[in-house]
This record gives structure tokens, sequence and C-alpha cells, in this order.
């Protein structure tokens, strides 16, 4: 074999992939030791597989390992088909040789190309949950803030109303402490509470907002939140109330009946 016939056969390329029979390896060895040619295609090939590996190092997906030792342990369980008989005047392995290494090249590239493909969706997917995430928390903060402006903007006409707006003070029912203050407004049947004034809470402890009229039970005009950033909460009122009351419950949706009354003040009348 000649020396340009032997370079263009594929040999060098197979003895660099590792895939020559020992006879090919021992002419592409010979050939090489002999033509300073030959040596030099082969560390040219050596070092274009040496820098495509280099560019394209991609980690393998778990699964691969045991999918090729499966497939290598089915190929040594399976007897290997006779060779073809080689046509007549054909070389014989060159170009089956050639035509696998083009094909293993080809699936390899493929298998490369699904496999940067499904980092890259992953990659994506990821970026936009967390750009989904982001919005509906900048949604949720817009809506939080727009709640806190309306009480506030409520609970300010309804401190102006000096004619129908009472301030409420609401002592300790027992003990000692400071008054927490409530201001009800009978024309808009809102109360408004400073939230500023409230204590906190203790651990397992709620506080329930009370009318009371007079010679009734207490009706219960909801929960009352501990102190917020807008420092107010509004609740509705009772028409005939004549005093409210703040009591301390051990359940956060509240009881029918004051458990612990710890604050209460009677409703100044018209014009007191």
């Amino acid at each position: 074999m000649d020396l340009q016939s032997f370079i263009q056969s594929g040999l060098l390329e197979a003895y660099a992939l590792g895939q020559c029979t020992a006879e090919e390896r021992a002419l592409v060895e010979r050939m090489v030791a002999e033509h300073a040619e030959a040596r030099a295609e082969l560390a040219s090939i050596e070092k274009s597989l040496e820098g495509y590996a280099s560019a394209n190092a991609v980690p393998p997906p778990a699964w691969m390992k045991g999918r090729i030792l499966e497939v290598i342990e089915n190929e040594a369980n399976t007897p290997a088909p006779p060779p073809p008989p080689a046509a007549p005047g054909a070389r014989s392995g060159i170009l089956p040789l050639r035509v696998f290494q083009l094909l293993a090249l080809g699936f390899a590239l493929l298998a490369l190309l699904f496999f940067v493909r499904e980092n890259n969706i992953v990659s994506e997917k990821t970026a936009l949950e967390n750009r989904i995430t982001g919005l509906q928390q900048q949604i949720n903060d817009c809506e939080q803030n727009k709640r806190r402006t309306d009480t506030l903007r409520q609970v300010v006409q309804l401190l102006r109303d000096r004619e129908n707006t009472r301030a409420v003070a609401l002592n300790p029912a027992t003990g000692t402490g400071n008054a927490v203050y409530a201001y009800q407004n009978a024309n808009r049947c809102q109360i408004a509470i400073d939230l500023a004034t409230l204590p906190a809470s203790g651990k397992g402890q709620y506080y329930q907002f009370w009318a009371i009229e007079d010679g009734k039970a207490p009706v219960s005009l909801g929960m009352v939140r501990e102190q917020t950033a807008s420092g107010w909460q509004l609740l509705p009122c009772l028409d005939n109330a004549i005093t409210l009351a703040i009591s301390v419950e051990n359940n956060p949706e509240g009881n029918a009946q004051p458990t612990e009354v710890f604050r209460v003040g009677n409703i100044p009348a018209a014009g007191g």
C-alpha cells in the first residue's frame, strides 16, 4: 500500500480511536515508523480528537454508565455472526470500518446535542419559574400595600368626621395598664382601632373585639390583629351598642362568648 492510499484509508483515524485489529495496528505502526508524513498525520488526528473532547466535554447523565455496561454484557453473551464474504477486488475491512467510524461519530454528536438541549430546557424552565415566583410576590406586595392604603384612607375619613366619631378609651378590666383606643363612627358604622396602643398578645393568645347592648349578651365584631405597619384596623359597629370590649381567647378564630375581658370602655353619648 502506497503512502497516500494508506493515509486516506481511515486506518490512522481507527488507530487513534483504538478500533484497529492486530494486523491493522501493526501496519499503522510500521507505516508511522517509516514515513514522517504518516507520523505527522497521526499526530494531527490525535490532537484534533483531544481538542474536540476538551471543547465539548459534557458530564454524561447518571443512567449512561449502567446502559453501557448492559450493552457490553449483552454483546459478550451474543455470538458474533460470521463475517460476510469480501467482494472481489474490494479492500477488505477498510470501507466498512470508515462507515462505522462516521456512524459512531454521528450518533455521539446527536446524543451530545440532545443532552445539551435538555439541559438548556431545564435551565430555561427553572429561570422562568423563578421569574413567575418573583412577579407573583410583587403582585402580592402591591395588593397588600393597596389594602393598607385603603384602610388608612378610610381611617382618615372616619377621624375627620368629628361630629359622628366617638373616641372610646378601653381601660383594663382588672389590674393596671394603658388604655386601648377605638373610634366609633355611627354614620359609617365603622370602628377604627389604634393598634399602636394594643399590647402584644402572649403565645397562643388572640384578641377578639366585642360590642355590648344594654342588658344583652356581648356580640363579636371580629378578631383584632396585633400591631401592624399601618397601625390601624377597621371593624364593623353595632348600632345600639353602649360598651366596647376586647377579650383574650385561645382560639385564633374566636369564641361565641368572651373568655377573659382585659379591656372595656363605654361609648360616649352624642355630644359628649
